[in-house]
């Protein structure tokens, strides 16, 4: 997800703390309201992206795209039952979206496609189009698509800094949240520095506050 995306024209960011979506005309100085989900029709916000020139939610309702001068939702797809999608992604012209078993891969977001149900990366929480490359904040660490999605290749593996839940890239670097903090990377995800005054890109109008959770589903032998 990023929590983060940008366009030509504005900047678009998820803010958790309030359901709803910012922009920001001046590289993400200022933030102003895009979108707030007042009374929750969409559910809770969980990530967007810009795809084919649209603002593309994912909520847990479903899927849903706007147009990126006003705020114009309509469901594109609805939300899948007994394993939702956690985020989305545009990337080489199509749409990924990810459950935290397995990828979609979409033209539109009207029909969606299985590319990988393998469980090597643990459970996925969030995918970012990133230098080229399609990454994934997952359960195992920071993992790098191939072959449209069809392959997960490991990239940085670590229990010392927990799971990754969320990326956002700017530059040639990269920031991620794990369970233990905020980190960044300036070598695509190698290597990792904790982030000590906990001002990433999308944390510095919010207090440094956690601003994305898992959200994993228990498996059987949890219960």
């Amino acid at each position: 997800m990023p929590l983060v995306i940008d366009s030509p024209d504005a900047s678009f960011r998820l803010n958790y703390l309030f359901n709803r979506i910012e922009i920001s005309h001046d590289s993400r100085q200022t933030w102003s309201i895009f979108y707030e989900n007042q009374d929750h029709p969409f559910g809770t916000f969980r990530g967007l992206t810009i795809h084919r020139g649209e603002l593309f939610l994912v909520t847990d309702a479903g899927i849903f795209s706007s147009p990126l001068n006003a705020p114009d939702f309509t469901q594109v797809s609805p939300q899948r039952k007994g394993a939702e999608f956690v985020d989305i992604e545009s990337f080489e012209n199509m749409l990924y979206a990810c459950t935290n078993d397995a990828i979609f891969q979409a033209s539109s977001g009207v029909r969606w496609r299985l590319k990988y149900d393998g469980n090597a990366c643990g459970h996925f929480f969030s995918l970012l189009h990133f230098q080229g490359k399609l990454f994934a904040a997952c359960e195992k660490g920071i993992y790098v698509a191939s072959q449209e999605g069809k392959f997960w290749h490991p990239r940085y593996i670590s229990k010392e800094l927990g799971m990754f839940m969320a990326l956002d890239g700017r530059g040639n670097k990269l920031f991620a949240q794990t369970e233990k903090g905020f980190y960044m990377s300036e070598d695509a995800a190698q290597h990792w520095q904790p982030q000590s005054n906990i001002q990433g890109p999308w944390t510095e109008a919010m207090g440094g506050t956690m601003l994305f959770e898992p959200r994993l589903k228990k498996r059987e032998k949890d219960y």
